[in-house]
C-alpha cells in the first residue's frame, strides 16, 4: 500500500505532466469513443432504413407526339380545341424483364379486374349516380338535335333513375350536324344527362337536357393487347323497326341494357391485383393504411393465398369483419387504367355479348384499410371507394378472353421494386439505357432514402477520421508519456532495487501512478465522446428533415403543406434516425486505449527491470 501511494506522491510532484498526460489522454479517447460510436450508430440507422424505406420505380410510356382535336360544343356554336397526346405501337412491360436488372418484387403491370356485385352494398343511401339511359323515344315533331329539341319516351329499358317526365330535352351537343330524326318513328337511344344551354342566363331554371353517350361497343383485346376486330360501332341512336331485338343488333343493345343493370360507372366493385402493395402509390405513400389485421406476406404473394384487403368504408357497410368470407366472381379485366381514375372499356366483348365469369372463389378478408385525406395528385392514384386488394397468384384461371381494354404503360399501373440506394438506382438507369428503348419514362421513389443513405454515409466517413486520428494521437500519447513515466525512471529503478526492492515492487511503483492517470482519462474521455456522439446524432437527425413520400418530386402537387404539416414532417424524419448512442461501444473503444496503455507500460517496465542495478546505474551515468 504504501509503495503505491508513494508512486501516486511522486506525480503530485510533477503536476504539469500529470495534468498533461490526463487531459490529451481524454481527449484521444473521447475522439475515439466519438469516432466509435458515430461509425456504429450510422450502421445501426442504415439497417433500421432498410425495414423502413423501399425503393420503388414507375414506368409511363410516353406519347410520341401531341395533337388539338377539335370538339363542338352546341352552346358556343363553335369548336373547342383539346391537346390529345398520340401514342405509338403499345409497349409492352416485357421491355422491363432484362438481366441485372435486381427486381424485389415486380415489374407488373397492374390489371383491376371488374367483379359482379353479388349482393354487396357498394355505395351509402344518401350518394347519388350520374343518370344514364336507354330509351325508346320519338321527337314531337321532325327536327335536328343540333339544339334541345323536345323528345317523347315510350318505352325505358334501363335508367339508373325512373324516368318520370315525358317529354324530355335532347341534343347532340358535340356533333356540328347531327342527324334528322322524323315525328313518325321510334328511335333506340343511350343519352346520359348533359348541358344546358342557359345556364349562363338562367342558372338553375335553364332547361336539362339529356346528351347521347356510346351504344354497345367494345374495346376487348386478346392477350397481348391487341384490340380484337368488332363490328360494334358504338352508335347511340338507331331506329327501331319491326323484330329489331331480334336481329343480332337488337341483342347487343339488350346486351348492353343488361351490362348496366350489373353495374354502372358510379356502382363499380374493382379488384386490384397485386404482387405488392408498396407498388401501389396510396400504400407506398401511406395515404392508404391498415386499420384491423394483417397485409399481405410474402407466403400469400408467392403460394397466391385467398386473402383479400377491404375498404373500411365497404366493410362497414356490409358488416364484414377480418377472419369474414368475400365472394369475388370476376368478369373482366382492365390493363388500361386504375379504379380510382376508370378507363374507357366497352361494356361487350367483341361479340356484343356480355363478358362471363372467369374467376370465382371465397376469399378471407384478411385487411381491412383506411384512405387518409390526400393530396391532389393524378386521379389514376388514388383508390376507388370498394376497391378490394388480392394477390395476383391467387387468380388460378386465365383471362385472355376476358381482357375487356389494354393501353400504354402507365405510372398507376406499372412499377417494380429494386434494392434501396443510390448505387441500386443508378446501376439500373445504366442497364435501362442500354435496353435502347424509347417513349417509356421511368420515375423512382425511395421516401427520402438516398438522401438518407448520402448523409450517413458522409456522417461515417467523419466518423473514421474521428477514429482514426483518436487512435493514432492515443498511440503517441501513450508511448510518449510511458517513456516519461517509465522509460526515463531507470535510474529510480535501480535505487529502488539496490534498497532491497524486489522486482514486483519495483513495477508496481511505477505502474501504480500510470494506471491511475490513464483508468481515470479514459473513464472521463469515454463519458465525453458519448455525450458528443449523443449530441452529434440528435443534430443529424433534425438537420436531415424532409418529406418522407417522394424523393425526387415528379409528381406536382397542388397546394403548399400548412405549418402544421410541415412541424409533423419534420418530427417524421427525426424519429426515423436512432438517435442513442451505444454505450457499449464507447466503453470498448475506452477499454481498448486503456489496455493498450497498459501494455506499452509493462514493456517499459520489462525494459527497465530485465537489466541489473549496477548496469542501470552505469546507463543512467552515461
Amino acid at each position: 500500500m504504501g509503495i503505491s501511494k508513494s508512486s501516486l506522491t511522486r506525480l503530485l510532484r510533477t503536476p504539469v505532466k500529470t495534468v498533461c498526460f490526463f487531459l490529451l489522454l481524454s481527449f484521444t479517447v473521447a475522439l475515439v469513443c466519438a469516432g466509435g460510436s458515430l461509425w456504429k450508430l450510422c450502421g445501426d440507422n442504415l439497417e433500421r432504413f432498410e425495414t423502413i424505406f423501399t425503393t420503388i420505380g414507375t414506368v409511363e410510356q410516353t406519347p410520341e407526339r401531341m395533337e388539338q382535336e377539335a370538339v363542338w360544343y352546341a352552346d358556343k356554336g363553335n369548336y373547342r380545341y383539346f391537346n390529345c397526346a398520340v401514342y405509338g405501337e403499345t409497349i409492352s412491360a416485357d421491355v422491363l424483364d432484362f438481366e441485372g436488372a435486381g427486381y424485389l418484387s415486380g415489374p407488373e403491370q397492374r390489371a383491376y379486374y371488374e367483379a359482379l356485385p353479388q349482393e354487396y352494398k357498394l355505395k351509402e343511401d344518401r350518394e347519388g349516380y350520374w343518370q344514364h339511359m336507354v330509351i325508346e323515344a320519338s321527337p314531337l315533331e321532325d327536327c335536328v338535335p343540333a339544339g334541345p329539341v323536345k323528345i317523347e319516351v315510350k318505352k325505358v329499358l334501363y335508367s339508373v333513375y325512373p324516368v318520370n317526365t315525358s317529354p324530355i330535352y335532347l341534343c347532340d351537343h358535340n356533333t356540328e350536324h347531327p342527324q334528322k330524326l322524323y315525328a313518325d318513328k321510334t328511335y333506340l337511344m343511350a343519352l346520359g344527362e348533359g348541358w344546358t344551354h342557359e345556364w349562363e342566363e338562367k342558372g338553375a331554371a335553364a332547361i336539362f337536357e339529356y346528351v347521347p353517350v356510346e351504344g354497345p361497343y367494345s374495346t376487348q383485346a386478346d392477350g397481348e393487347g391487341r384490340r380484337l376486330p368488332t363490328e360494334l360501332t358504338g352508335n347511340w341512336i338507331v331506329e327501331l323497326t319491326p323484330d329489331f331485338y331480334e336481329t343480332k343488333e337488337g341483342q347487343n343493345w339488350l346486351n348492353l341494357c343488361e351490362e348496366y343493370e350489373r353495374h354502372d360507372s358510379s356502382n363499380l366493385f374493382p379488384v386490384t391485383a397485386t404482387q405488392d402493395l408498396n407498388l401501389i402509390m396510396a400504400f407506398y405513400t401511406k395515404q392508404a393504411y391498415l386499420s384491423e389485421g394483417e397485409y399481405f406476406s410474402e407466403e400469400d404473394y408467392r403460394q397466391g393465398n385467398k386473402v383479400c384487403l377491404v375498404p373500411a368504408r365497404f366493410a362497414q357497410r356490409n358488416k364484414l369483419h377480418v377472419g369474414d368470407s368475400l365472394h369475388l366472381a370476376l368478369r373482366y379485366a382492365n390493363y388500361a387504367a386504375s379504379p380510382g381514375r376508370g378507363g374507357a372499356e366497352g361494356y361487350l366483348n367483341a361479340e356484343g355479348e356480355c363478358y362471363q365469369v372467369f374467376e370465382e372463389s371465397d376469399y378471407t378478408i384478411k385487411g381491412i384499410y383506411e384512405v387518409g385525406v390526400g393530396l391532389d395528385v393524378d386521379w389514376g392514384y388514388t383508390l376507388n371507394r370498394n376497391e378490394v386488394f388480392i394477390p395476383t397468384a391467387s387468380i388460378k384461371n386465365s383471362k385472355e378472353n376476358n381482357i375487356a381494354l389494354f393501353g400504354p404503360m402507365e405510372g398507376y399501373t406499372t412499377a417494380f421494386r429494386i434494392p434501396n440506394g443510390s448505387e441500386s438506382i443508378e446501376n439500373y438507369k445504366r442497364l435501362w439505357e442500354a435496353q435502347g428503348v424509347d417513349h417509356v419514362e421511368i420515375t423512382f421513389y425511395d421516401g427520402g432514402y438516398t438522401k438518407l443513405e448520402g448523409g450517413l454515409q458522409n456522417i461515417k466517413e467523419m466518423s473514421m477520421l474521428l477514429l482514426m486520428t483518436g487512435t493514432i494521437s492515443a498511440v503517441c500519447i501513450v508511448i510518449f508519456f510511458c517513456y516519461l513515466f517509465i522509460g526515463k525512471q531507470k535510474r529510480r529503478t535501480a535505487i529502488e532495487r539496490c534498497l532491497g526492492m524486489t522486482k514486483g515492487q519495483c513495477a508496481r511503483s511505477l505502474l501504480t501512478g500510470i494506471v491511475a492517470i490513464a483508468f481515470l482519462g479514459c473513464i472521463a474521455g469515454a463519458f465525453a465522446g458519448q455525450y458528443f456522439a449523443g449530441t452529434a446524432a440528435a443534430q443529424m437527425a433534425f438537420a436531415e428533415t424532409f418529406d418522407t413520400r417522394f424523393s425526387n418530386g415528379e409528381i406536382q402537387f397542388n397546394r403548399e403543406r400548412s405549418e402544421e404539416e410541415q412541424a409533423e414532417a419534420d418530427e417524421t424524419a427525426a424519429n426515423a434516425y436512432l438517435t442513442e448512442a451505444d454505450w457499449r461501444m464507447s466503453a470498448v473503444c475506452g477499454g481498448v486505449v486503456f489496455l493498450f496503455t497498459l501494455g506499452t507500460a509493462f514493456a517499459g517496465i520489462y525494459g527497465n527491470l530485465r537489466l541489473e542495478p549496477l548496469a542501470l546505474l552505469a546507463g543512467t551515468e552515461k
